[in-house]
């Protein structure tokens, strides 16, 4: 375990690097340079903890000591807004006017000529 300020040796980010040979050889060079100014790494048995003996474990953060609320049931605001959706009423076609479309006289080499509106 490092127990040093992270952002004094970590200045450059390990996920910038192509490999994990790459990765791994700059941790070792950074551990080295940790203790060679001094620094302490500490070895602690498989199973040991952080936490203290002498006091008791903290509480989950998402358990609480509420009881659990009762659950309010929404069944009929849905089935209401869904009903509102299906009674939609489709918008009014309204009977579509013929308007004049571009038509395009070709020559006899297939060159257009001039353009003419018809209500074609």
């Amino acid at each position: 375990m490092l127990n040093y300020p992270i952002g004094r040796f970590w200045n450059k980010e390990l996920k910038n690097q192509s490999s994990k040979n790459s990765i791994r050889s700059e941790l070792r060079r950074k551990t080295e340079e940790y203790i060679s100014l001094g620094g302490e790494i500490k070895q602690h048995q498989a199973g040991e903890t952080g936490e203290p003996a002498d006091k008791p474990r903290g509480r989950s953060a998402f358990v609480s000591g509420e009881p659990p609320k009762t659950r309010t049931y929404i069944n009929d605001v849905v089935s209401a807004l869904d009903n509102r959706k299906k009674k939609k009423v489709p918008p009014k076609v309204s009977a579509k006017t013929e308007r004049a479309k571009k038509k395009v006289i070709y020559d006899d080499f297939g060159e257009p000529v001039r353009e003419v509106w018809t209500k074609d």
